[in-house]
């Protein structure tokens, strides 16, 4: 990767991340033009010569075609024609690269700060914060041990390996007070060392951030004090302490990554039966069998999930007490009797409140609170809340879009259709297989004919699976929405699609007796 001002680059080019959160892949022709010009700052590239580029790149040519691919990257990159940090223009001839790259300094880091999550775009409380914590730790560490700041590096998976010690963070300002966990990681292995929560409820934040300081070095010296046949943590043993996202991930893993594991959480609750952590995670595994979708084999019946809700309602009731500290797995308990709908939404709300307190991940506490807002049909609330999932979940990852399909089903249920299209190309775009799968379901009823895909999608489909599908949708989300209304919001699109195919016939029963009647 490659820094030029408050903007990083894939060396390819591929991508582009903005300090203030906004992340984009490059079209070919605006990777080729900036792979060719950044490559030799400070030359002038005539019209002639960059329309000459594109053209060897078998895309439309032409000077008013670059002139058009230039505004949309100063756009995009938040630069100024006027005030240019990246490209200049030389009116009457073209245009000049004037960034220089950042590379990181030289030298050991024995403590890397960053990335820093929910960052505001303007500076405020977070960066005084982070600031004030960079000079703690430089002035306690000593000369001998370097202190660094990446405040919006890539994924810890990305970080190098040069740094002893990686502190990365969360913020979320929920108006009352501002919110923020910290996870102290192993550089070389990424082995977490410590996680602690702060909040600062006044202008004065100096006191919590040397709260925070002091934990962490109080956990590097013990750290560095553990001889290697006592690791703090056996990176075999389950459930594992978790790193701030991957624990995100561990509550809202796709069910083929779960399936993978099965074999493993098996033999882990043979070889430690009643472990009450286990015990959680294999009722996880059983809410994701609840899960599969129609097109990953036969739909399940009516006794049957209700056998498999009732063993998940018995696995979360009898753990909870067992492990109240483990904010992770109370969230996971949460879950669950969230999604078995069978009277339990006020102790969920207590435990999601409960578990956000004491919890470092932040985005997964905000994944279940937006869902007990969500079917308590409070949908403005839950919109807020996934937003700020989305802004502190890492970009791309398997929780992102989890967030996102979250987002789209309450965008549904409330009836905003333009907000709706939005996050579904967002969707597709990370994951374009997606709309082969969803795509009906999420598609504009208004749409007739549908897009040439999705026409293929609906023509490939049989009643049976028609049925199922309706039935799925209804089940995963529509059901647990407490007006009709909504729940008939949510179910609007794929039944007028599947309709007008079919006839309404194929709506069973009780979906149209729960949504007043056929579309």
């Amino acid at each position: 990767m490659i820094r030029f001002n408050d903007v990083v680059f894939d060396r390819e080019m591929l991508w582009v991340r903005r300090d203030d959160g906004t992340e984009f892949r490059l079209s070919r022709q605006e990777r080729a033009l900036l792979l060719h010009i950044s490559s030799q700052p400070g030359r002038l590239f005539t019209r002639g010569q960059l329309s000459d580029l594109l053209a060897r790149d078998d895309e439309p040519a032409g000077e008013r075609n670059v002139d058009f691919l230039v505004s949309r990257l100063r756009r995009r990159l938040g630069d100024d024609a006027r005030h240019p940090r990246f490209i200049a223009t030389q009116y009457g001839e073209g245009y000049v690269w004037i960034a220089r790259p950042l590379e990181p300094a030289p030298g050991k880091v024995f403590l890397l700060i960053g990335p820093i999550f929910g960052l505001p775009r303007r500076p405020g409380r977070e960066q005084r914060i982070v600031e004030q914590m960079t000079a703690s730790f430089a002035s306690a560490l000593g000369d001998g041990r370097r202190v660094a700041t990446a405040l919006h590096s890539p994924p810890l998976r990305e970080t190098p390996a040069s740094a002893s010690f990686v502190l990365q963070g969360s913020f979320y300002d929920d108006g009352a007070a501002l919110h923020a966990a910290f996870v102290l990681h192993r550089g070389p292995d990424g082995q977490v060392v410590r996680t602690t929560r702060a909040v600062f409820a006044d202008a004065d934040t100096r006191a919590m951030a040397e709260r925070v300081v002091a934990d962490c070095r109080a956990a590097i010296w013990s750290d560095q004090a553990q001889t290697p046949e006592a690791p703090l943590v056996a990176v075999t043993e389950l459930p594992l302490e978790v790193r701030m996202h991957e624990a995100a991930l561990m509550l809202a893993m796709p069910p083929e990554r779960w399936r993978e594991s099965e074999a493993q959480l098996a033999r882990a609750r043979a070889e430690r039966p009643n472990d009450p952590d286990l015990e959680v995670m294999w009722g996880i595994h059983l809410y994701l069998q609840l899960l599969r979708p129609p097109h990953e084999g036969r739909l399940m019946t009516r006794a049957e999930r209700m056998e498999l809700e009732a063993a998940i309602e018995a696995i979360a009731l009898e753990n909870l007490a067992a492990v109240q500290d483990n904010p992770l797995l109370v969230l996971a308990i949460a879950k669950l009797l969230l999604f078995i709908d069978r009277g339990h939404l006020g102790l969920v709300a207590r435990l999601a409140d409960e578990a956000f307190a004491k919890s470092s991940g932040f985005a997964a506490a905000f994944a279940t609170q937006a869902q007990i807002r969500m079917y308590s049909g409070r949908i403005g609330e839950a919109l807020r809340l996934l937003d700020s999932g989305v802004e502190l979940s890492e970009p791309a990852s398997e929780f992102q879009v989890y967030l996102l399909i979250l987002k789209c089903i309450a965008l549904m249920a409330s009836g905003r259709r333009r907000a709706l299209d939005r996050v579904s190309d967002q969707l597709y775009a990370l994951r374009p297989e997606y709309r082969f799968h969803i795509g009906l379901m999420l598609a504009d009823p208004a749409l007739e004919p549908l897009p040439t895909d999705l026409e293929t999608v609906l023509a490939a489909i049989d009643e049976e699976s028609a049925r199922n599908a309706l039935d799925y949708l209804f089940y995963i989300a529509g059901r647990r929405f407490p007006a009709m209304r909504q729940r008939r919001n949510v179910m609007y699109g794929l039944t007028t699609h599947l309709s007008r195919r079919f006839g309404g016939r194929i709506i069973p029963a009780h979906i149209a007796q729960s949504i007043g009647g056929q579309v």
